[in-house]
This record gives C-alpha cells, structure tokens and sequence, in this order.
C-alpha cells in the first residue's frame, strides 16, 4: 500500500507534535515516550509483529495532520483513532502478502479482523498477563520489541548473543511467549465480558 508510509517526518511537523504534548520541551519528550509506549503496547496486544513500527507510522500521521493544521482537542483518543486505521490496514496488508511460517507468530494468521474490544480492556489484560510471565520472559519479550530500524536489529542479536543461542531460536522463544501472552489475553477478555453479562 502506498499511502502507507509517505517518505520521512520533516523537522517542523515533529517539532509541532511535541508542542502539542507540552510547551515545555523535557516534559514533551516524556509525554512523546510515554505515547509511543502506549501504542507499541496497543498494536502488541494484538498480535501485530512489528508493534514498533506500527506505532511510528501511528506517530507519524498523527504528526503530518497536525502539520496540516488539524486541531486536535483530545491528543491521546486521536491516536487511539489513527492507530485503529493503520491497524486495520496492517490486517488487510496480511491478509494479502503470503508470509513464510517461521517469520510469523501462529496466532498472527489466525487473527483475520480486530475484535469488538474496547481498547483499554486489552490493554488492562495485556498488562495483566504481561504480569504473569516469569519475569526473564516478561524482559525477553519487551526487549525484543524496543527500538526501532537499526537498532532494534542490532539489539535482537545483542540479545541472542547473550542468551548464546542462534537468532532463529530467539525468534522461536519470543514467537512461545507471544502465544501463551495471547492466550491469556483471550482468557481474561472472555472472563472480563463474562462479567459484564452477570
């Protein structure tokens, strides 16, 4: 798709997006980083494999119409909004492009549609279940996540460098984790829907 990804952010529309965040420039960039957090966790909770990347593409829209002049009265709720279009995108992107088996998570095929989930009960599970992961597990999936391009390459095989394991077997060990973090997430949404039906 084309229209995905229109060229790099300029300097003006980046520095416009933080001064939406805060005029102050230290508390822009940690509102920025909070942001960014929230949206890795948003397309990772559902099972997209590049979270990150998703997440700046996110960014960079929502920046290029602030560029444009857009006026945003409620920043965090428009990039939920934007993030729910490139994730729909990403769905119908998958659908298409047929995808070697061992470079994608088994429960990333299943997941044809988003599902009629408020965003923030997937995020509280994810959360949740993030939580009931032995913690090497917890650390292994979001340093596999962190970072982006570059860096986030150099970083995996830093990563499998020190676990001494090959960087296929890595990827094998994340994609694990990955669905026991899914299934549990699918648990505790049918638990919280259970709920709200009592």
């Amino acid at each position: 798709m084309a229209h995905r990804h229109a060229g790099p952010l300029t300097q003006q529309a980046f520095e416009k997006l933080l001064t939406c965040f805060s005029p102050d420039r230290e508390q822009a960039g940690m509102e920025y980083e909070t942001t960014r957090r929230k949206l890795i966790r948003f397309f990772a909770s559902r099972s997209v494999e590049s979270a990150d990347v998703q997440a700046d593409e996110t960014i960079n829209r929502v920046a290029r119409r602030i560029d444009e002049g857009q006026q945003i009265d409620n920043l965090l709720g428009y990039f939920y909004g934007v993030a729910r279009m490139v994730f729909k995108e990403t769905i119908k992107e998958k659908e298409r492009t047929p995808v070697p088996i061992d470079e994608v998570a088994p429960q990333v095929l299943r997941h044809k549609a988003p599902e009629p989930i408020e965003p923030d009960q997937r995020l509280l599970c994810f959360d949740r279940c993030l939580e009931t992961l032995p913690p090497e597990s917890r650390l292994l999936i979001l340093e596999y996540y962190e970072g982006e391009g570059r860096i986030k390459i150099e970083r995996r095989q830093e990563l499998a460098d020190r676990l001494r394991i090959p960087l296929n077997a890595l990827r094998i060990r994340v994609h694990r984790i990955r669905l026991s973090l899914e299934q549990c997430i699918q648990n505790c949404l049918k638990q919280m829907q259970a709920q709200k039906q009592v």
